[in-house]
Formats: C-alpha cells, structure tokens, sequence
C-alpha cells in the first residue's frame, strides 16, 4: 500500500472511531447513572495515575485509562458527604503514582473514615519478587487490608538509586566539565562523577531518612502499631501470607471474589457495587458557587509548548512555557474567577522558561490569591515557578527546592576521532564563537564567561524566591546551593507554608479569596484538558514532531558534537521504591 492509500486509510478508521465515540457520548448524555441507595464505591488503583483526565467514552472503548488524580479527589470527597455510598472498595495492582500521590489518596480515604464509613483494600501481592513499598502503603490507608493467600508484603524499606555516566564517558572518550552553583547541585554529578560526593550522598540521606520517616510513621498510625515495630518489620521483611497476618500488616488472607462478596454482605440487607467511573458520571459535571481555577503544570519545563519529548533525559512530558503562560493570561480575562491553584509536579528545566511561566503566574497573583500545590516534585526550575503565590502547599513526602543551576559542556573530539575515525575541520570568527561546541575544552576566559552566566542566573533565581518567601538573600542561600529537601523539611527551612494535598490548597484558596470553608466551589482547568478523540488527532502529529526534533538533535551532534542537556534550572531523578 503506497503513502497516500496509508493515509486515507488511517483518516477513513480515525472517522469511525470519531463516529463510534459520538455515539457513546450520545448513549451517556441519554443515560442518567444511578447510584444504588446501599453502595460500595469500588476503585481499581493499577498503572499511571494522570492529574487530570477528560474521562470520556472513547477513551472508555478503546481501552485508554482514565484513572486521574483528579477524579479519584472528586469520587472519594463525594462518597464521604453521599448517603448512598456505605463504604470504598479499594483493590491495589501495580500502583504507579509517587511517594506524594500515594499520601494524597491515604489522605482521601481518611476523609472518608472520619464521615463514618469503612475502607477496605484488597491486594493480589505487594509487590512481586520486587519492592513493595509504596503499593502497601496506600493499601494500608484503608481500615482493613485482604490479600491473597499467595502474596507476600514486601515492605522491605526504601532504596534510591541515582545514575552515574562519567564512567561511560572515559570509556568513550568524552570529557565532560560542568560547573553549578554549590555542592548540592547534583543534577552535574551524573555526568562528572562515578558516585556520589560527600554532599550528594549527605543530601540523599536526609531525603531518604525523611520519606522513611514518613512511610514508617504512616503504617504505625493505620496498623496501630509503634513506629519502632514497623521499623524491625520493615527489617524482617518480605512476609508471605500468614506471616503478615501474624505481623499485623494483613487482616485476611482471601482471594478478591470472597473479598467482594465479604464486603457486600458487611451491611444488613446486602450492598451493591458502583465503579469509579460510573460514579463519577452521576455526580456534576462542574459544581457550582464561587469559581476557582486550576493550572495544572506537568513535566519538565521548556520553551513553546508542553509536548512529549524523546529526550531519555527529559523523560516524556514536557511543561511548554507558552502553553502555562497563555493558561494564565486565560485565567485573568476568564469572567469571576476568584482564587487559582498552581498544581506542580515538575523537576524544573529551563531556566528562560521556567522565569516565562513565572512571571505571568505572578501577574494572575497581583489581582487574584494564588495558591501552590506541589505533587511528587517541584524542584528547581520547578521551585522558581512558585516564587510570587501567596501560599506554597505540598505532601510531606514531596521532593522540592534544589535552589541552584549548573551548565555543561562535553568535550568529544576524541571519542569521534578515536572511536569513530571521524575528525573535524574548525574555523571560528570571535574568540567565543565554539563556547557551546562539542569539539575542545573551554578556554579559561570562556569557562570565566560561562561561571559569570551561572552567578547572574543563581542570583536571579535566589532574589525571587527571597522576595516571594519574605527572606534575605543570605537566608535562602543558606538552604540553596542545590540542597533538595522533602516538603516536610522544607516547612522548617521557610519553602513551604503548609503541608497537605489538593483539598490543603483549596482550603487556602477559599480563605484568601474570603469563601467561607463551608461555601461549595467550582473548579475550572487551564488548560483544559484535551478530549481523547483530540489526543488521537494530535498523537501522529506529536509523534511526527518528536521525531523530527529527535532527528535535529542528531544532526546537531553529527555536525557540531553537541548535545542538548535539559537546562540550568533542573534537578537529577530520585528514583524511591
């Protein structure tokens, strides 16, 4: 089949698809939900968990997960306040949400204990021949926990695991030189170094003891047992079936029919069961009252617009500048808009584009209250997109600050001409004009030229977040220089003002705009989020794009020896599991 018959053939089965979604749309917009007056909201946790979803039919027939954070929020704070619901079935598979969202949904679900309904989880396994850590901890945020008789709990304590390339660079030959602004910057170690340095491994150890503070202090307080005994736990650990039992971290050893079956006979007279996204189709659609809008800001952060990367380095969403800029200056023309929450989960990136967003986040916040709302991440660039909100919220276990930037520069003319036989012919006008190529050391004025670029950024990047956090640039150089610190440690440092989850920030949005905590509000997303039959239409487009752009990059380094690093204003990935 030639290009052009590809072609229509693809636009003749993406017109079915459109056709078979109206349909389904048209089947919902007729039906009416109803929510049995004795229910069980039944929630299957397995796989990603997006911030938001559009949560429409076609992405129900083709199979695409709609599981959002935001829906979960919506389906659990709804079914504490609902009559009809009795309780909330929680069944955990493959939990893929971070240390953060896993504290958001324990959270939720202890909203819906103190309303006087039960919660009850139910697990195939924690973990598999492989940690199990996090999945068992939000399991273990119900007030009872089954699991199959041939599971095991493999609560076995965290681990971090941070890359290292240098090696691979000296086998190549590449000399990579990469100066930051203090110790803590680590983000330059990848390259520089074959492990950690005295402050890197200082600053993982206190991250690492803060998020098993926190795992530790969380199951003692759910399993009502003493923290110091879930730490030997942890140590003796994995437990298979009765062992856990008798460890007091399973209730029940069952398979998930009995489970179910157990828990629609828990109240007289039998429940029946309703889904997530059943319920959610019953409940309304945008709510009412006051209107506050969410900025929903997800990746790293680059110039133009959020898009999909194949940078490994960046890994896959990108927060585009012009995409979060134009989404505030929407918020500032939208009619009544009286509060906006600012929710991040991003590892920062560009610095140019981080100051872009920045700045129109603080032009919305000199007419209307911003509130933060940090979700796994929002480090670095991440950080500086808050500076100019009135109040920061975030987990406990959010990883956040890492105030500082480094730059780099990779010197591969021996590994082309040693490894490959490839050499090049230079000529340059202007002493500068190789300071980013890939092909010679920088010279000691250009390496001067390249230090002077990092202090006017640094210094920027400090004298925003000293204005924003009412501290002397002095003050925020002392927990700056690179540290990164979970959220609980940053309330002791002055980085964040309170901890908690969405509902935390919603709360401080309501009190800054004068809506009484009482008063219902309704949520408005910037950008809006893309409908599935959208995404469709755009994904050959995206993928096209991302290509392209791929293939630009290696040109680039063909022709120059140049590779694109993800920004000054970026901080490495903590892997936690």
């Amino acid at each position: 089949m030639g290009r052009k018959g590809s072609w229509f053939l693809g636009i003749g089965c993406l017109i079915v698809l459109i056709g078979i979604g109206f349909m389904l749309l048209l089947g919902r917009l007729l039906t009416v939900e109803r929510v049995p007056s004795n229910a069980i909201l039944a929630i299957d946790l397995q796989g990603q968990i997006a911030e938001v979803s559009t949560n429409d039919a076609l992405s129900e027939v083709l199979g695409e997960s709609s599981l959002s954070l935001r829906g979960l929020r919506k389906a659990l704070v709804s079914a504490a306040q609902d009559d009809r619901i009795r309780g909330v079935e929680l069944r955990v598979d493959g939990f893929g949400g971070g240390f953060a969202v896993a504290q958001e949904l324990r959270s939720l679900l202890k909203g819906v204990h103190r309303a006087g309904k039960w919660t009850a989880a139910y697990m195939d396994t924690a973990g598999e021949f492989a940690p199990g850590n996090i999945a068992y901890f939000v399991a273990s945020g119900c007030d009872e926990v089954s699991m199959n008789s041939m599971g095991d709990v493999n609560l076995i304590g965290l681990s971090v695991r941070s890359p290292f390339v240098r090696g691979t660079f000296d086998k190549l030959g590449i000399k990579p030189d990469f100066p930051g602004r203090g110790a803590y910057k680590t983000a330059r170690f990848m390259y520089t170094q074959k492990d950690f340095t005295p402050a890197h491994k200082e600053m993982m150890e206190w991250l690492l003891d803060s998020l098993t503070n926190q795992l530790v202090s969380g199951v003692a307080e759910s399993r009502g047992l003493e923290p110091a005994k879930v730490r030997q736990l942890i140590d003796r650990a994995p437990f298979m079936g009765q062992e856990a039992v008798d460890a007091g971290l399973v209730d029940r050893l069952e398979d998930w029919d009995d489970f179910r079956t157990r828990l629609r006979n828990k109240d007289q007279g039998g429940s029946d069961t309703i889904h997530l996204n059943a319920y959610l189709k019953g409940l309304p659609s945008s709510g009412s009252g006051p209107r506050i809008a969410v900025v929903t800001a997800v990746g790293a952060i680059m110039r133009g617009e959020s898009r999909r990367d194949f940078n490994p380095l960046l890994g896959g969403e990108i927060m585009g500048s012009e995409t979060i800029a134009r989404a505030w200056r929407r918020v500032r023309k939208a009619h009544g808009i009286k509060a906006a929450i600012f929710r991040i989960d991003s590892p920062g990136g560009s610095a140019v584009a981080s100051e872009i967003i920045r700045q129109e986040m603080a032009r919305t916040a000199a007419e209307i209250p911003v509130v933060v709302s940090m979700s796994n991440v929002a480090g670095s660039g991440g950080y500086w997109i808050t500076c100019g909100a009135q109040k920061i919220v975030a987990d406990p276990g959010t990883l956040t600050a890492s105030i500082g930037v480094f730059a780099g520069h990779l010197n591969e003319e021996a590994f082309w001409r040693d490894k490959l036989g490839v050499t090049f012919g230079k000529l340059d006008r202007g002493e500068n004009a190789d300071i980013y190529g890939g092909l010679q050391d920088w010279t000691d004025e250009q390496r001067a030229v390249i230090n002077r670029m990092l202090d006017r950024i640094y210094g920027d990047f400090v004298s925003r977040v000293a204005k924003s956090r009412h501290m002397t640039p002095e003050q925020v150089d002392a927990v700056g220089r690179g540290r990164v610190f979970t959220a609980q440690q940053a309330v002791d440092k002055g980085l964040v003002d309170a901890l908690g989850g969405f509902d935390v920030a919603l709360a401080q949005a309501k009190q800054l705009a004068g809506i009484s905590p009482e008063t219902a509000v309704r949520l408005v997303d910037f950008p809006k989020p893309v409908p599935f039959w959208q995404k469709l239409l755009r994904r050959r487009l995206e993928d096209g794009a991302a290509v392209r752009a791929a293939s630009q990059e290696l040109q680039q380094w063909l022709q120059g020896g140049t590779i694109r690093t993800p920004g000054v204003a970026w901080m490495p990935p903590v892997y936690v599991q």
